[in-house]
């Protein structure tokens, strides 16, 4: 990787060690301690070295640097199972449901979202954690056609059309990020779900994605900007994809520069409200959160590494840059994480 960040082996305190739950990027996937076992691990590149079926591979490629695990731990019993297409890891406080079939072109991918997302919830349905807390999407040519035609606008009838059907209503959208591979082959769904309660967040600089008016699509982006999800050991503060969005217009259009400093602008108030949710200090981006930030220029990386350095105040091991490109054609950069106290 680049020297403006480089990603170190990761460390663990104590805090993070009791927890029930931990999340580290690494380059390899190796447990915090013997206790913990892996709920799902996110490989970021285009190696295969490593096998296990919690590990998801959906096409993403970190820019200039080694393959990376973004590692999902808890500390107690995993189980695993496979449904169908449809593959599970469930612990006491959440589950994960991955679902990952061959791409479709944009005038078939409406149908192809809708059946896959029928697929995966009724997977979630298999569980006993029917709250739906976080969806990462990723598929090729998120860009690919005009309008209406568009392949994410595609995607965003599917998914919506899905949600309606299933009772999956707008002020219950779990937290997401939908990104364009580079390359891959494949659209990889994977989700998160908890028995316990999920508490949406809005930015109050943003409109709703599902409140978007029709000069988005004929159906509006179903996620909420950010939420919690809070059990007696932790609560675990999840970040939707976010980028340089002020109410429901694309900031700076193709300047990255701009772009970022007003990313980071929206980070900052959704972590505000999102503190809101718990009894404890400020939630803010330090070196317990873990980062992806989307990249549609791979050129865009020193700057962009140096912002993010500027505002955490020393180089971080906990973000990794990935190639790839971004719902809206007009949008450079997008980033997303998780955060648990």
């Amino acid at each position: 990787m680049s020297n403006a960040v480089t990603t170190a082996d990761h460390v663990t305190d104590l805090s993070a060690r009791e927890r029930p739950l931990d999340v580290t990027l690494t380059r390899d996937v190796d447990p915090p301690t013997p206790a913990h076992n892996l709920l799902v691990g996110f490989h970021f590149g285009k190696s295969d070295d490593i096998e296990h079926p919690a590990i998801v591979n959906a096409g993403l490629v970190p820019i200039g640097g080694e393959d990376l695990y973004e590692c999902w731990w808890y500390k107690g019993d995993v189980e695993l199972k496979t449904i169908g297409n449809v593959r599970i890891a469930e612990c006491e406080d959440v589950a994960v449901t991955v679902l990952q079939q061959p791409d479709a072109a944009a005038e078939r991918f409406r149908k192809s979202t809708y059946d896959a997302y029928h697929e995966l919830l009724a997977g979630v349905q298999t569980t006993e954690h029917c709250h739906l807390v976080r969806i990462w999407n990723y598929f090729g040519d998120i860009n690919e056609g005009e309008e209406d035609r568009e392949k994410y606008r595609q995607f965003s009838m599917g998914r919506a059309s899905a949600f309606e059907e299933l009772g999956v209503f707008d002020e219950a959208v779990p937290t997401g990020t939908a990104i364009g591979t580079i390359g891959a082959s494949e659209l990889s769904i994977i989700a998160l779900s908890s028995k316990h309660d999920f508490r949406p967040v809005e930015n109050p600089r943003q409109v709703s994605a599902f409140r978007y008016p029709r000069q988005y699509g004929p159906k509006s982006p179903k996620f909420s900007r950010g939420g919690c999800v809070s059990v007696a050991e932790h609560s675990l503060f999840l970040i939707s994809g976010t980028a340089a969005i002020v109410g429901h217009e694309s900031a700076h259009p193709h300047d990255t520069v701009l772009q970022i400093s007003e990313t980071l602008r929206n980070l900052d108030e959704l972590c505000a409200a999102m503190s809101g949710l718990h009894d404890g200090p400020r939630l803010v981006l330090d070196n317990e959160c873990v980062l992806r930030v989307y990249l549609r220029d791979s050129n865009d990386l020193e700057f962009v590494a140096r912002k993010l350095n500027g505002m955490f105040g020393s180089v971080r091991s906990n973000v990794v840059f990935l190639h790839a490109n971004i719902c809206r054609r007009e949008l450079m950069v997008e980033i997303d994480g998780v955060r648990i106290i």
